[in-house]
């Protein structure tokens, strides 16, 4: 078996050869988009080039110098960027360029005045100087020959070359994707058989490359990142293969989910319940953001499909339930099958492994939001739940039969785990949106335990309402359940969803209440803790028209005895919640303001006294009307 580092040496010796004989020819290294050509220049190939010396003169070193001609227009940009990546070379060690095909493309920059006196860096041929750098020296490197601009021609670049390879004895390698430089007309064999000496397949060692890469970005300055991304080398190396060894796409995702990491790292460090299952956390967190960072920056993944993998969360077929038998088939491609990009998302990805989607890092990574940990937080708390420090037993017999874990059972302990699973539910051990899933498992593979199916929907709906009061409202339940039209027992699952749907809502009629009462209670106590609630983004107050919920009578008499600058707060707040664009499940609240209004304006013996209290509650009935005018009519 060839060493892992057998490219690496093998290329190296190709190019010390080259080097190392008289040539009038240039050598291609030829690779797809992304694999770390470029980065194999600049950090392998070019060290190893500064070592060796040209034919002519061993006491010189070679100049390896970098040219990329993405976007490049004209020979003449082409000869710019010779000499803008030369220049630093000659102004730090003092040497000077020998003419010939080099003095033409330098008097023609004489533009660059900003870069000083061009010709004090050009010496006249006949003079002899050990400082000159001849162009047998130089090892030009043409990078992106395949990404230049369309107004250049490749004959106009290969006749470039040609010139300065036969000419000057430059050494020349170019760097690009020839099936890409294929679709140009004007790249032919011939060309390229008149430039081109030897072409070298480009086939970076993605390990060695991952290594070098994390080590050189991550070793020094984040070492905990460093040691977790070499925890999982195996998982991300497997996923970069299937990518074609995309470097460009690895370094996005080290890049975006190191901020990831690193607020997830610090509250696992300050939250030691919720570190419990960390590296099962951690390897979801990394798993779904090295899909989606790949899907992403290779354009697969774009706003016209955005909803497609969001729709992968609301079905019930995918964290829990199967892939309509995706399980053990091979990944196949777009172009071969036709099918759609999600079919092709779930295999390359999650064949094997479960779903988890976490809205947090997909609007992150897809540019949409900011990444915020809280978010990340509540939805990783929602698929690792803990009770006491460990894992339910409910949630651990949950875990042995999803489809990553049933097929390793046999038949005994296939049923066994399933009753277990369902004298859980009897007493209402799981969460909403769990139940349709444990209805799934009990009659998945064509009911293979024979269970009556109108028994078990009724054995589940009472274990549902024996979990009631347990449960907390999930305000994307309705979303979060839908069936595929393929689901076995559909109509009988749909059932049981609505059920559960049924429930949350009756949930949410609860929540409301307790609410509406702590409110109230926190409205006649403590005012400007009331006013921070009420106006918390997020807080579902917010958008509930609560006022008309509350005693009339009482929410009167304590406005009408708060402080003066309490009751200006009071106003603003009003004026805040009730603006010229009034959210539509607030209009009914126009009823409790005509009410409020009326009461402050009614002529009492209180209210017809002349001092600042009641000056200050006239501007808070202005207020009000202003906001009465604010509703539609």
């Amino acid at each position: 078996m060839e060493s892992k580092n057998s490219f690496n040496e093998n290329l190296k010796k190709v190019i010390r050869q080259y080097l190392e004989i008289e040539t009038n020819y240039a050598l291609v290294i030829n690779g797809k988009y992304g694999i770390g050509k470029t980065h194999y220049f600049k950090n392998i190939l070019a060290p190893e080039i500064t070592k060796l010396s040209p034919q002519e003169d061993a006491s010189k070193k070679f100049v390896p110098i970098h040219i990329s001609l993405f976007g490049i227009s004209t020979i003449e940009q082409v000869q710019t960027q010779i000499f803008l990546s030369l220049y630093p070379i000659l102004k730090n060690k003092n040497l000077k360029l020998a003419t010939g095909a080099g003095k033409a493309i330098i008097r023609g920059l004489a533009h660059f005045g900003r870069l000083g006196d061009i010709d004090k860096y050009i010496k006249d041929i006949n003079l002899t100087s050990d400082d000159w750098v001849n162009y047998d020296e130089l090892v030009l490197c043409f990078d992106d020959l395949d990404r230049k601009s369309d107004s250049l021609s490749v004959k106009d670049i290969f006749g470039f070359i040609n010139t300065i390879v036969e000419n000057e004895g430059t050494k020349v390698l170019i760097i690009y994707n020839e099936e890409d430089l294929l679709k140009n007309e004007d790249y032919t064999s011939k060309i390229k058989e008149k430039v081109v000496g030897v072409s070298v397949e480009f086939n970076q060692d993605i390990e060695s490359a991952f290594n070098e890469i994390i080590t050189q970005r991550y070793s020094s300055p984040s070492k905990i990142y460093h040691q977790h991304l070499n925890k999982f080398k195996n998982e991300i190396i497997e996923v970069i293969k299937k990518n074609e060894n995309n470097l460009r796409n690895l370094i996005f995702f080290l890049e975006h989910y190191r901020v990831i990491f690193n607020s997830l790292a610090i509250l696992f460090e300050e939250d030691k319940d919720f570190s419990f299952q960390k590296e099962e956390k951690h390897f979801a967190v990394l798993y779904f953001s090295l899909a989606i960072s790949i899907e992403y920056k290779k354009g697969s993944l774009n706003a016209s499909n955005f909803e497609d993998i969001k729709d992968l969360k609301k079905q019930i077929f995918l964290a829990d339930i199967d892939f309509s038998g995706s399980f053990n088939r091979e990944p196949s491609n777009e172009e071969d099958t036709g099918q759609p990009y999600i079919e092709i998302f779930k295999e390359a990805y999650y064949s094997e492994n479960r779903f988890h989607f976490f809205d947090s890092i997909f609007n992150y990574l897809t540019g949409q939001s900011s990444f915020n940990i809280d978010d990340l937080k509540l939805e990783l708390e929602n698929y690792f739940k803990v009770d006491n420090g460990k894992i339910p037993e409910s949630e651990l017999v949950l875990k042995e039969l999803d489809y990553s874990n049933c097929l390793k059972l046999d038949d005994k302990q296939y049923r066994d785990l399933t009753n277990e699973m369902l004298r859980h539910s009897d007493k209402g051990k799981y969460i909403l949106k769990q139940y349709p899933t444990i209805f799934h498992y009990a009659t998945r593979f064509n009911n293979v335990l024979n269970y009556n199916v109108k028994n078990l929907k009724e054995r589940l709906k009472k274990g549902i309402l024996k979990g009631k009061g347990t449960y907390q409202y999930d305000a994307k339940l309705n979303f979060l359940l839908s069936v595929a039209n393929s689901a076995e027992y559909g109509e009988d699952l749909k059932e049981v969803i609505r059920f559960c749907i049924q429930i949350n809502e009756e949930t949410l009629a609860e929540e409301k209440e307790s609410i509406l009462v702590e409110t109230l209670n926190i409205f006649k106590t403590d005012f400007e803790k009331f006013i921070s609630i009420v106006t918390e983004e997020g807080n579902q107050i917010q958008y509930t028209p609560f006022w008309l919920q509350l005693p009339f009578n009482q929410v009167y008499r304590r406005i009408v005895n708060l402080e003066k600058d309490e009751i200006l707060m009071l106003g603003g707040y009003f004026k805040n919640r009730y603006r010229i664009s009034i959210f539509e499940k607030l209009y009914p609240e126009k009823d409790f303001l005509i009410q409020l209004s009326s009461a402050l304006n009614k002529p009492t013996q209180a209210r017809k006294k002349k001092n600042l209290k009641n000056a200050i509650l006239n501007i808070l009935s202005n207020d009000i009307e202003e906001c009465i005018n604010n509703f539609p009519n």
